[in-house]
């Protein structure tokens, strides 16, 4: 039975590490869930992870506040999730933690010896960074790049508007235009400025660090050397993230409380010690006897 250890950091950045077998977690508030986050701003059932086939599928259920996958909302959809992705609810930010030993696929492998493949449709092709060999097909009319959360091609970035720039298909050509024609960032198509472009098989598009090649229909291409740079990419992200964060275990907690408990009780006792050593002061004086103590 493969194991999911997932990380689970709160709003005081504390750590909690969690590990879970079976091919379905629930998440929420209620502690009918398997992993139970109780603040008030997390739904009773928030959302779900299932295994299938060993890869790790998200899903929102019905949540008030939403559930978001490295600040994107998940809607109706369901997501493949691995290593350096961030899942957000409420307060709370869940990591998932790798297993070498576990079989389950927190990386997203290059599933060939040879990664070539045949484009079924007209694609974007991620070449760096955490989306690294990520596939983005060109579907409908208009293909949106950005960091808003209903792009089609998601980026996290605090330096890319949200609506970067488009692919539009007029039926015969796919062409680059900003998503803003009158915003002043540039359009970069292998390393040239342009205002419009008609795309052709090949060519990268640099949307701030992040580069994306244009793949036509039938031609070949491969992912496997940007998975597993991706795959690098997101260790060290979640490495990032964590660093300098005790994670906390259910034992750490219990002797804690275990200490504090100890702490008060002895505070307590000698709370006591000084309230009988001025009751027999007062009762002396009130006799008109001299009554010595030291504290």
């Amino acid at each position: 039975m493969p194991v999911l250890k997932l990380i689970v950091e709160n709003d005081r950045n504390e750590l909690n590490i969690f590990e879970f077998n079976g091919n379905l977690i629930t998440v929420g508030r209620s502690p009918k869930n398997d992993l139970v986050l109780d603040e008030r701003n997390v739904s009773r059932y928030h959302f779900q992870l299932e295994i299938v086939d060993g890869r790790i599928i998200i899903c929102d259920r019905g949540s008030y506040n939403h559930t978001f996958v490295d600040e994107r909302e998940l809607n109706d959809e369901k997501l493949e999730i691995f290593v350096g992705n961030v899942i957000t609810v409420g307060d709370y930010n869940i990591y998932l933690e790798e297993d070498e030993e576990s079989l389950l696929k927190t990386v997203q492998p290059a599933l060939e010896t040879d990664g070539r493949k045949i484009a079924a449709d007209n694609l974007l092709l991620a070449k760096n960074g955490y989306l690294g060999g990520k596939i983005f097909p060109l579907a409908g009319r208009e293909t949106v790049i950005g960091t808003h959360a209903s792009a089609d091609v998601y980026l996290s970035a605090e330096d890319i508007p949200p609506i970067h720039s488009k692919i539009v298909f007029d039926g015969n050509i796919y062409l680059l235009v900003k998503g803003d024609y009158n915003a002043d960032y540039p359009l970069i198509v292998n390393d040239t400025e342009v205002n419009s472009v008609d795309m052709r098989n090949g060519d990268e598009i640099r949307v701030g660090d992040f580069i994306f090649e244009f793949v036509e229909k039938g031609a070949e291409y491969d992912p496997q050397p940007y998975q597993l740079e991706a795959e690098k990419t997101r260790k060290e992200k979640l490495r990032k993230d964590i660093k300098g964060k005790k994670i906390r275990s259910i034992n750490d907690e219990e002797q804690e409380e275990k200490t504090e408990i100890t702490r008060v009780n002895k505070s307590g006792s000698g709370k006591k010690v000084v309230i009988i050593l001025l009751a027999l002061a007062v009762a002396a004086a009130a006799a008109g006897a001299v009554f010595f103590f030291v504290l």
